[in-house]
């Protein structure tokens, strides 16, 4: 599979209302993101605050879907690295624009934590400021089926709907795709606003499939009572949306990511995150332990 590498830096300020939230967002072909620390409020943050040494504070936001994955995972890279780690749950909600979310971020990560993770990784997609862990898992976007009979998105004729949230990197897949077929056989690309909604649809008919990020689906599927049986297929190689996770931290901080990188490599090689993803409910989607890089 091939992993996410044309997502660029404007990526991040989308990956705060969906991907965080609940999918991820892309806006490819913009600009990298510039410094975001000349528009922070410099009285916001509490340079006094004094690093304890045997503590590592981690930050998620509230709606991620793997948050559950990353809390144990991070407690696990803890635990390697013979120290406790600290909880901060922030909220998500940026809006489409995410406008602030990368000050936020920087405040939160100067103020309240160490590492924020289940972060969205890719080349160039984060301010200077930041740095990130190495990949510690990866997810895929999948094509999601109430027809048994619907075996990947070449079975789904012209002319019939398939659903995705609007501005996510699966619907920008998705168009992708489209647009390479010939007019007659294109099914037509629905962008829906929440996963729910899209989910009643593929159930009642009104679209044929959709196309959803699968911890999300994941996520869904736990909190609520499906009358009827989903489907899940993998998206084709050429059209995958392929996603890698991790933490991400303060560019002054690069011998806790060192550190942190070290003990990840390892959990990896002991067969740690592949149990993490299973204990979480994550083994039922495509994942990727050590990320699709």
């Amino acid at each position: 599979m091939n992993s996410c590498s044309t997502v660029t830096a404007s990526h991040f300020r989308g990956w705060l209302r969906a991907a965080v939230a609940f999918a991820l967002v892309v806006s490819a072909g913009l600009p990298a993101m510039a410094q975001v620390s000349n528009n922070v409020d410099r009285s916001l943050l509490e340079a006094w605050r004094l690093t304890t040494g045997n503590t590592i504070r981690f930050c998620q936001y509230d709606a991620s879907p793997t948050l559950e994955f990353d809390r144990a995972l991070a407690e696990a890279a803890a635990q390697q690295l013979l120290v406790n780690a600290e909880f901060t749950v922030l909220g998500s909600d940026y809006g489409i624009g995410g406008e602030y979310a990368a000050e936020d971020l920087f405040v939160s990560l100067t103020n309240d934590c160490d590492v924020m993770v289940g972060m969205g990784l890719a080349a160039n997609m984060y301010p200077v400021e930041f740095i990130s862990t190495r990949p510690y898992a990866g997810f895929s976007y999948v094509l999601a089926v109430a027809d048994a009979n619907i075996e990947d998105l070449g079975d789904i004729e012209g002319g019939q709907r398939v659903g995705a949230l609007v501005g996510s990197f699966g619907f920008g897949a998705l168009g992708r795709y489209i647009a390479t077929l010939p007019a007659d056989q294109r099914p037509l690309a629905l962008p829906y606003g929440d996963t729910e909604l899209m989910v009643t649809r593929l159930l009642d008919g009104t679209i044929a499939g959709m196309v959803v990020y699968g911890p999300s689906l994941a996520q869904f599927r736990s909190e609520h009572p499906i009358e009827g049986e989903i489907f899940i297929r993998p998206l084709a190689d050429q059209i995958g949306a392929n996603v890698d996770i991790g933490g991400l931290l303060l560019a002054r901080n690069g011998y806790l990511r060192t550190l942190l990188d070290e003990a990840i490599a390892l959990m990896i090689e002991d067969g740690t995150v592949a149990s993490l993803l299973a204990e979480t409910g994550l083994d039922t989607i495509p994942a990727q332990p050590g990320g699709f890089q």
